[in-house]
């Protein structure tokens, strides 16, 4: 691996490059806006469309020329002209796609195409390795790659910011690498793309179209492949995909749930990572910001593989992959009722998911099989990340080698303790403190068995206390947050949620509490809950569950009016009959609705002495006399 810099002419060149891109850009997209409306390339809004107003197409034209111009000012190396080539046929593509329509063979082929310009110009994914292997990778790659980029440009501004981040990210490392014609053609990209948010972010007056989209992928796969000689062969091969994390995730959530749902991958819609996120409760901001912070993060982490050994950079990779696991069953579960025309019956994506799990993964314990799956890898990145936290970089090689030769057996006593102690038992989007101790009881076990075997295998030469305590913080924090993720995004969603009716809840004592739990897990009541009202004046400006503590009843006007308050519910039990009467008052002169919430249990109806039924729907009725 090398890290020569580049010299400072070269390096200002460089800049020099994304300076003339950014600022062509600002000067050609005006006067592309100009033409699409006069010629009426407009984007109209449509069921499958995200915004809501006719917007001027081709923004891709402005992009690809002030890059050219970029590229070409900011002199030395570039990529060679096959590469280039192949940008040409794509921008062409998208062009005649945007303007009249091209069909899906016409696309494949062009990008076909592309890729072959690509292979001609030396790149290939995983340099070295079988022609047999490499070649139909690296047609993968950049068709993947260019369409990815090209899905995601589904809300004002996404496409752009993730070319901008990746470009960027892409220049460091080709500095890093002593890369010239990568930095130079990707400082140029991020400088076009950077200029082009002006005009695309919201609300937008032009997108960039297939023109544009389909060049910025394909060019940022090339990219990508030209950083991967760096950190060694496996390190190289993870380097593109973390660079790419954001696209590549959400085709791949995009293709899964499609197939589950039993719908085209092919079709457009409003069900993209991005899309979700708003239809939880983000903004449209909020979910640009969040997924290009995403974007960033993923960057970084590239970055720093270039300096981590292999060992590292494989548990960095193994903890984020479960990560992203989690996130994107959640998006695929919580979110999946709040998507237009969504299955929410047996044939939506849980049941389909669940009945494909059953058949190929351990029948009704699927969730057990895939939770054992998730500790794996969290349990050998732990004990690995847990040496290099210790030394804060790369362990002694002896240790390296204990570390290595011993992982295997490491996960397996993990595994077998973790499954004694029952931690592949139960649902644990449920689970609460009892839950949370067993699996801090299970986990220390697992590190005393772990030690009092490594001593007896090696002696106590290998005793590092800290780094056994530091494995077991590691494995904790990483399978409960694996475990207790969907149950935290589950009440973050929820508290953040808004629509229906604007409620408020008398008390913040346990009753309360019960009463805000039911309302949030219940989202079908059509009820958001904006605060608590509290006799005690101690209480007030508390947050309970994430819920302020407003006031008391007397504050009631004002806070209805300050919060657009519709109605509050009183806890049946909770009260005397004397103070729902006096809290009744209260919100009749307010104006708002007064409602009694009723968790009390009852005895279950006589029956008669008929046999129970089937309703039809699997389920038995209760007759009544």
């Amino acid at each position: 691996m090398r890290f020569d810099l580049l010299s400072p002419t070269t390096v200002e060149g460089a800049l020099y490059g994304g300076v003339v891109a950014l600022l062509g850009v600002l000067a050609l997209t005006p006067l592309v806006i100009r033409v699409a409306q006069w010629s009426g390339q407009v984007d109209r809004p449509t069921e499958d469309r995200w915004h809501d107003r006719p917007v001027a197409l081709m923004g891709g034209i402005a992009i690809v020329g002030a890059l050219v111009i970029g590229v070409a000012i900011g002199g030395g190396s570039t990529f060679p002209w096959p590469v280039w080539a192949g940008a040409g046929i794509l921008f062409v593509l998208g062009l005649a796609d945007d303007l009249w329509g091209v069909r899906p063979d016409a696309k494949v082929l062009a990008q076909v195409l592309a890729t072959a310009c690509v292979l001609f110009s030396g790149y290939a994914f995983w340099r070295g390795g079988p022609t047999w292997v490499s070649l139909p990778l690296t047609f993968l790659w950049v068709i993947g790659i260019t369409n990815a980029l090209n899905l995601i440009d589904g809300i004002d501004g996404l496409a752009a910011s993730v070319t901008a981040i990746a470009a960027g990210a892409l220049a460091l490392l080709g500095v890093a690498l002593g890369n010239l014609a990568l930095a130079t053609v990707m400082l140029a990209l991020a400088g076009a793309a950077i200029g082009f948010l002006v005009y695309n972010t919201s609300p937008a007056s032009v997108f960039m179209g297939d023109c544009g989209s389909l060049v910025l992928g394909y060019l940022l796969s090339v990219g990508a492949l030209g950083v991967q000689g760096g950190g060694g062969p496996m390190v190289g091969m993870l380097l593109p995909i973390a660079v790419m994390a954001v696209p590549i995730f959400d085709t791949t959530f995009v293709t899964l749930t499609r197939v589950l749902r039993g719908r085209s991958v092919t079709d457009g819609g409003t069900d993209h990572v991005h899309h979700r996120l708003i239809k939880l409760g983000a903004s449209e901001g909020q979910a640009l910001a969040l997924l290009s912070a995403t974007s960033a993060a993923f960057g970084g982490v590239a970055l720093s593989a270039l300096w981590m050994q292999r060992p590292l950079a494989l548990a960095v990779a193994a903890l984020l992959l479960v990560l992203l696991t989690v996130l994107g069953a959640y998006l695929a579960t919580i979110g999946e009722e709040r998507l237009a025309g969504a299955p929410t019956s047996a044939s939506g994506i849980t049941a389909r998911f669940g009945a494909l799990m059953r058949t190929y993964a351990g029948g009704a314990s699927w969730k057990s099989v895939v939770g054992l799956l998730a500790d794996l890898l969290v349990v050998g990145a732990a004990f690995v990340v847990a040496a290099y936290l210790r030394y804060g970089g790369a362990p002694p090689p002896a240790w390296s080698a204990f570390m290595l030769q011993t992982l295997p057996a490491v996960i397996g006593a993990k595994l077998l303790v973790f499954y004694a102690f029952g931690l592949y038992e139960g649902i644990w989007r449920h689970a609460g403190t009892p839950e949370v101790v067993r699996l801090t009881v299970a986990s220390g076990t697992a590190s005393v068995v772990v030690v009092v075997g490594a001593v007896m295998v090696e002696g106590t030469a290998v005793l590092a206390p800290s780094i056994f305590i530091l494995d077991w913080l590691v494995t904790t924090i990483g399978i409960g947050g694996a475990r207790f993720a969907f149950r935290a995004l589950r009440q973050y969603v929820a508290a953040h949620r808004d629509g229906g009716r604007r409620v408020l809840i008398y008390g913040s004592d346990p009753d309360g509490i019960l009463l805000l739990r039911h309302l949030r897990q219940h989202p079908e009541l059509g009820r958001t809950v904006v605060g608590l009202l509290d006799e005690n004046s101690a209480r007030h400006g508390y947050r309970v569950q994430g819920i302020q503590v407003l006031g008391s009843p007397d504050d009631l006007p004002a806070i209805c009016s300050d919060h657009d308050v519709e109605e509050v519910i009183v806890h049946l039990k909770a009260v005397s009959k004397e103070e729902r009467s006096r809290i009744r008052e209260q919100c009749a002169a307010a104006g708002v609705d007064c409602q009694y919430f009723d968790p009390s249990l009852r005895p279950a109806p006589e029956t008669s002495t008929s046999p129970l039924t089937d309703n039809g729907r699997g389920e038995e009725e209760v007759l009544s006399r």
